[in-house]
């Protein structure tokens, strides 16, 4: 029959399928090859394939067509003299051929070099040569070179570094503090204003949730972030607010607050710029303070004024009265008018202190010694055991330009209040500090305090708590202080009782230029 065969040779039938599964193993072979060959020439980097001998054998249509070469004439030459010719040297000698290397090691090798091409521009360069290790054969004969002209990328690089040391550079020297939380309330920046002014370093607050910034009488501030996450309202995006912030050491502070807002992608970004407005509170007050004792001195002179001849006049006609009276009770009752004429002629007298303009004697002076006097005087005052004084005196202190006697009725006016304080007895600490624009006074006792809502009032005319008390101590003790060009305030001690700050400037001369420059 026509499809046997003889013993031992293969029939037709087994022929033809041999032949046809043949025919398949090529075409899919060429497939493969096919999809390789559109892979190889769709790969955007140069590629050429080379032998160990440096001979090219192929090389892709991106080196063809950006070089305008073909591959005929590329084929065959050695790759050193494509890259020449490419605008690309490949400077063999000065970074050791990549080829030679990866023959000698079987391993990747990459190089990166620069070159300045014909029209003087400096081009970065990347060339990776990876071995070709074909099966059954046990030397690597076939390599293939990828060449990457990397200038855009690395000049992209560059711009990007740039724009970032630059923003930096913006940030640090901010004075306002400048921080960014993301969506899960976690800082992600924190500029050098925002660890002078909160007391953290950046290494101790990156990563942590923003609450360690913000007082507990704001609540949990994240419901606040995940509300405007959710319905995007921005009710305070854009604008400045006052609040109250918190430092490290926690003491509560005033800021003026700015957000703004950025979504890129999914990565959310809102950012603060916080000033510390504490000065500027503080200033506020002061300039309200001597508007309000500048009104009120024009009223305290035109009534001192007023009262000083009718005062003169009753106490004489009483005088008189009383030197022609012999009935007792009627001098009792006279006695009376003449204490109070007299009481209220050394009200006069303390109106008159506060409403002129005080002309200092100025001489260098030892705040020190003034302190030591002042203690000495208040402690011989008093009974023994009543009241203890401590002074802490800085040794090193510096001389001012001052008016000492002035500033010792300040002391002892700060000194008596503190002790009428504490009925019982107690302790008056002193403490004097150097600065380096002058000197610092702390007065403190153990009393009951000054009440927040006293504290703005403490230093206006009439204003007192005592019985006895005219309220013009410390309106007159804050006359003479701002009169030496430095501060008198009063504060609550967190353990209890007053503080009185004096501070102090070398000269007026140097509070006159600080004030210039505020």
């Amino acid at each position: 029959m026509a499809d046997e065969s003889h013993e031992g040779k293969p029939s037709r039938a087994e022929l033809l399928r041999d032949v046809q599964e043949k025919t398949r193993e090529i075409e899919r072979l060429q497939m493969q090859n096919l999809f390789l060959k559109t892979v190889f020439d769709g790969i955007s980097e140069e590629i050429m394939i080379v032998d160990r001998d440096f001979n090219v054998l192929d090389a892709n249509r991106v080196l063809l067509e950006r070089h305008r070469l073909d591959r005929d004439t590329v084929t065959g030459r050695k790759c050193h003299e494509i890259k020449r010719e490419t605008g690309a040297p490949c400077h063999i000698i000065e970074n050791g051929c990549p080829l030679h290397r990866a023959r000698d090691t079987g391993k990747m090798v990459e190089i990166n070099y620069q070159h300045q091409d014909s029209g003087g521009e400096n081009r970065s360069l990347s060339l990776i040569m990876y071995p070709i290790k074909l099966p059954g054969e046990g030397d690597i004969r076939y390599f293939m070179e990828i060449a990457r002209d990397e200038t855009r990328y690395r000049k992209l690089i560059g711009q990007i570094k740039a724009s970032q040391k630059r923003f930096r550079s913006i940030l640090d020297t901010a004075t306002n503090a400048i921080l960014s939380i993301d969506e899960d309330h976690r800082i992600t920046l924190f500029n050098n204003a925002a660890e002078r002014i909160f007391g953290y370093s950046r290494e101790e607050v990156m990563g942590r949730d923003l609450g360690c910034l913000i007082p507990e009488s704001y609540g949990d501030h994240k419901k606040y972030v995940k509300r405007f996450l959710e319905y995007r309202k921005p009710s305070v995006i854009g604008r400045t607010i006052r609040l109250t912030a918190q430092r490290k050491n926690g003491e509560e502070f005033p800021i003026e607050l700015s957000l703004s807002f950025l979504e890129l992608e999914s990565d959310i970004t809102i950012t603060a710029i916080i000033r510390d407005i504490t000065e500027h509170r503080r200033m506020e007050k002061m300039l309200l303070q001597n508007e309000r004792l500048a009104a009120v001195g024009e009223a305290v002179a035109h009534v001192a004024h007023e009262l000083k001849n009718p005062l003169m006049i009753i106490g004489g006609f009483t005088s008189q009265i009383r030197n022609a009276v012999r009935d007792k009770k009627i001098l009792t009752k006279l006695d009376m008018i003449l204490d109070e004429v007299a009481r209220l002629e050394r009200l006069v007298l303390e109106l008159g202190d506060f409403t002129k303009e005080y002309r200092l004697l100025y001489r260098p002076a030892d705040i020190n010694s003034v302190l030591r006097d002042v203690v000495k005087v208040m402690g011989a005052a008093h009974p023994a055991g009543k009241y203890t004084i401590i002074a802490n005196l800085d040794p090193a202190l510096e001389e001012i330009s001052c008016d000492p006697d002035k500033l010792k009725q300040v002391f002892l006016n700060i000194f008596s209040n503190g002790m009428e304080a504490m009925a019982d007895g107690g302790v008056i600490t002193v403490n004097s500090e150097g600065r380096p624009d002058g000197v610092e006074v702390r007065i403190s006792d153990q009393g009951p305090g000054i009440p927040e809502k006293e504290l703005q009032h403490i230093f206006e005319p009439f204003y007192t708590t005592r019985e006895r008390g005219s309220g013009l101590g410390l309106a007159i003790s804050y006359k003479i202080v701002r009169a030496h060009g430095g501060e008198l305030t009063a504060a609550r001690r967190p353990g209890g009782g007053a503080m009185f700050t004096v501070q102090l400037p070398l000269s007026l001369k140097f509070a006159a230029s600080k004030e210039y420059q505020k």
